[in-house]
């Protein structure tokens, strides 16, 4: 049931004068709303309702207050189904909105620069707590070594590895009318330099370390 049907059926029932304390109560609540406020418990709610001439804390926590409560309880129902609706957008909604192909691509490294940095943060803070040694041997030069300390520092999401390719794609790239160079930068139609020498082979590099 809508609120407004609920907050009707409730001033069917009122005498006049616990109708205008349902109005008070039901204005206070629609305005918690309108402020993204979680509060709405009684001491709140009553607190502003006398403050309005409305009934107090006291008066919707007595026996002949239970339509106050429920009213109460609706809009706070409402609040929460609100909060769980909005949805903060991913990485993937965000890199979909962007039509220009070379922008999407600097986003998307961007975001992927991002997400990295969280990581070494977050494994910073966790050697501040343990040690942390991922043995895996590798190879410098002529020499191995098993006692080299690795530790991955990222992982990107679908969306992002899709930016990326998308970035370095032949035939996307064609299709602009632009053209890879031996240096690794990307020239437009009109052989303006848009990405830098060594923008493929950085984007290559960083797709091929996240496994």
């Amino acid at each position: 049931m809508e609120i407004e049907q609920f907050f009707e059926n409730l001033m069917n029932e009122a005498s006049s004068r616990k109708q205008a304390s349902l109005r008070i109560i039901n204005n206070i609540c629609n305005e918690q709303i309108l402020r993204n406020s979680p509060d709405f418990s009684i001491a709140t709610i009553g607190k502003i309702s006398k403050l309005q001439g409305g009934p107090s804390e006291q008066a919707i926590r007595n026996k002949n207050g239970e339509a106050y409560r429920l009213l109460i309880c609706a809009w706070s129902n409402k609040s929460k189904q609100k909060n769980k609706s909005i949805s903060k957008p991913d990485n993937f909604d965000l890199l979909q909105h962007i039509q220009n192909p070379s922008i999407r691509a600097e986003v998307g490294l961007l975001l992927a620069e991002v997400k990295q940095l969280r990581g070494e943060n977050r494994i910073l803070k966790a050697l501040n707590k343990d040690k942390i040694i991922i043995d895996r041997s590798m190879h410098i030069g002529n020499h191995t070594t098993s006692n080299i300390e690795f530790i991955p520092n990222f992982t990107l999401a679908t969306a992002e590895k899709h930016a990326l390719h998308q970035a370095i794609n032949p035939q996307i790239i064609e299709d602009n009318g632009w053209s890879i160079q031996k240096n690794g930068s990307i020239l437009n139609e009109n052989g303006r330099k848009i990405f830098e020498a060594y923008f493929v082979s950085a984007i290559k590099k960083v797709l091929d370390s996240d496994h």
